[in-house]
């Protein structure tokens, strides 16, 4: 469950149910013809946000939004990677190394 989710549900009262956002659909601009479908037109479009102060609101919120999907490594798991990473950065210098001074002695010998 996202942090989102929990929020929503610790902001509601005891008493009232949780609902989702509805989204009209098309079927509900036919039921009403004229200024139905252009106002469903417009709650389909997103909203322009006015201004820069608006604009970098908007971005903020987004931000976050998009934060609390992430699912974040524990401890534990963050320190086994951080070895595993450690441990194979050391193998492979060690073993280029040991093929750099190799090819070097070879290419002293043929030059000699």
């Amino acid at each position: 469950m996202t942090k989102k989710k929990v929020r929503k549900i610790k902001a509601a009262r005891p008493g009232e149910p949780i609902k989702p956002a509805e989204k009209p659909t098309a079927k509900d601009a036919k039921a009403s013809p004229g200024s139905a479908q252009a106002s469903v037109k417009r709650l389909e479009t997103k909203a322009e946000p006015v201004g820069k102060i608006a604009a970098i609101k908007q971005f903020l919120s987004d931000v976050r939004a998009e934060l609390d999907k992430i699912t974040w490594a524990n401890r534990k798991e963050t320190t086994s990677l951080t070895i595993a990473v450690l441990a194979i950065t050391i193998f492979f210098s060690a073993y280029l190394g040991l093929v750099d001074i190799a090819l070097s002695k070879l290419v002293g010998t043929l030059i000699k």
